[in-house]
């Protein structure tokens, strides 16, 4: 049996002349989009600072359109896009150009430019990390502008406890047990013991506040008592006799040094009781001749001026009145001299404790 070979009723398409036409068609209109994108302009918004500028555009990225604008960016300005993002029809660019502000914190400052920064973005960035205590101005959400000072300040406290004495009282009681100048302690003083806890605040280092937070008394003081006397009425041999007050002296003697007193008087002429003032009299111009010790006839003693003043009438316990009508060097303080006509009874005198009442 022969075959027949069948002839195919296919035809080749690509030699056809309309297929030619609708690649080259395709690739046309390809090229066609392709010069549109590239060369066509596009409507932006450029903003800088908040001054916005409309503007056609034939720069394919954001980094062409600024360098038509005649903008600089610098690195610390902040930019809403890439430089190298390619431009789209109706895209709005934003630049916020930098500003110097200034860091105060503690002896060092730091000036550096921002963009749109608060306080707490700038701390951020120079590295200061803030204590819970620590005072920002201003607040850590502002805003940041030209200009701007921020001031830190570094705030610390601590506790501080130290011990204070509680100094005693002296609580005077007044008795009639007593004569008027005189007084004995009944109760001896002592200082308390308080424990005080300070709680300091330290600004930038220095201090600018302490406050008293806790006050502990560990040993109670104890106020000195002291009785004073009151009594005013000196009653001796039958008599009473009002005085002023009374003190306790420490008594020596002297005689005159005149010629006949016995006293010892030298190549000078100078007695040895009294010196170069051996004339008869006292300092005051009292004839210098000792009394009985009677009211009408008083005795002559020396005294300190400041103490007992010269003229004042005097009562000594055991050797009766008296009055102030000499001085002498030796005689300084709770001191008296009494005078007597003979040197040897003053010698044999000796020192005693006498009480001396001062009389009105």
């Amino acid at each position: 049996m022969d075959i027949v070979p069948m002839r195919s009723g296919l035809k080749t398409v690509t030699g056809a002349p309309g297929f030619r036409l609708t690649i080259l068609f395709l690739f046309a209109s390809f090229l066609l989009v392709t010069l549109l994108l590239n060369f066509s302009d596009a409507k932006v918004t450029l903003s800088v600072d908040g001054e916005s500028l409309v503007l056609r555009t034939y720069s394919r990225d954001v980094a062409g359109v600024l360098s038509e604008a005649g903008i600089t960016v610098r690195e610390a300005d902040k930019l809403s896009h890439s430089p190298q993002e390619r431009v789209m029809q109706g895209m709005m660019i934003e630049v916020r150009k930098a500003f110097p502000v200034s860091v105060l914190f503690g002896d060092d400052e730091f000036v550096l430019n921002v963009a749109e920064a608060t306080v707490e973005e700038v701390l951020d960035s120079v590295g200061i990390n803030l204590l819970p205590l620590d005072r920002v101005e201003p607040g850590l959400g502002h805003n940041l502008a030209f200009g701007d000072v921020i001031e830190v300040v570094r705030v610390t406290q601590y506790l501080v406890t130290h011990r204070v004495d509680i100094p005693y009282r002296e609580i005077r009681i007044g008795t009639t047990k007593l004569d008027r100048g005189e007084s004995r302690v009944i109760q001896r003083g002592s200082n308390g013991l308080r424990q005080d806890t300070e709680e300091i605040t330290l600004e930038n280092g220095a201090e600018t506040a302490r406050e008293l937070v806790q006050s502990e008394v560990i040993k109670l003081k104890q106020d000195r008592l002291v009785e004073y006397g009151e009594n005013t009425v000196l009653s001796r041999g039958g008599r009473t006799v009002d005085f002023l007050k009374v003190l306790n002296v420490t008594a020596t003697a002297y005689c005159p040094g005149t010629e006949g007193s016995g006293c010892p008087i030298d190549e000078r002429g100078w007695s040895k009781c009294t010196g170069p003032y051996n004339n008869g009299y006292t300092s005051t111009g009292m004839p210098a001749i000792a009394g009985s010790g009677r009211e009408d006839d008083p005795h002559i003693i020396a005294v300190d001026p400041r103490v007992i003043p010269l003229g004042s009438r005097v009562y000594i316990d055991g050797y009766g009145f008296a009055i102030a009508a000499d001085v002498g060097s030796a005689i300084v303080g709770n001191r008296i001299d009494l005078l007597f006509d003979d040197h040897n009874t003053a010698w044999w005198f000796g020192r005693k404790r006498l009480r001396v009442y001062l009389l009105p």
